[in-house]
């Protein structure tokens, strides 16, 4: 979370509408400037019967924040929400199906929509089943199949991989 004050309360509906009920939130308040941690933290003690932590740190950036969330974390399996996306209801059931179907990948993911004004669109038409990243990207069958708020990874992966790389303002999450 930086100073995403006017989407960050719409992110977190999103997360506590969920279909699936099994998860925990972490917010990472990354030294925002406008009142995004008040209103997060707000929304988040007026909902009954969820699991969150909101935790603060200087400004470090994204992937600074992204890997402390992670670190705080206690699941197995890690989903990202950036604090101006959101999650249709039923996305960590389909997550959990996915895991579920293919207990051996490392990634998982879905199609994502793009909403900007005048450009909403879908911007991934992927494959269904299991997709060589790796080879989808280098065959420049896509360049971005998945954003960090269209996928999930088991934690063991993350910490296998050093997390996000730190310093990078852009792509952090397609180098990961």
């Amino acid at each position: 979370l930086y100073n995403k004050a006017p989407y960050v309360r719409k992110a977190l509906e999103t997360v506590c509408a969920q279909t699936y009920r099994d998860y925990e939130i972490i917010v990472i308040n990354d030294g925002s400037t406008d009142n995004s941690a008040i209103i997060a933290e707000e929304f988040l003690n007026s909902v009954e019967g969820i699991n969150y932590k909101i935790l603060q740190q200087k400004n470090a950036g994204v992937a600074a924040a992204r890997n402390n969330g992670v670190a705080q974390a206690s699941g197995d399996y890690i989903a990202f929400l950036d604090a101006d996306d959101w999650w249709e209801p039923t996305y960590l059931e389909r997550m959990a199906q996915l895991i579920a179907d293919y207990p051996e990948a490392g990634l998982y993911g879905m199609n994502y929509i793009y909403y900007k004004p005048g450009k909403t669109r879908v911007a991934l038409k992927c494959k269904t089943g299991y997709i060589n990243y790796p080879k989808e990207y280098y065959e420049g069958s896509a360049m971005m199949i998945f954003t960090s708020s269209s996928s999930s990874m088991p934690k063991r992966v993350f910490e296998e991989m050093g997390g996000f790389p730190l310093g990078i303002k852009l792509g952090e999450d397609f180098l990961l």
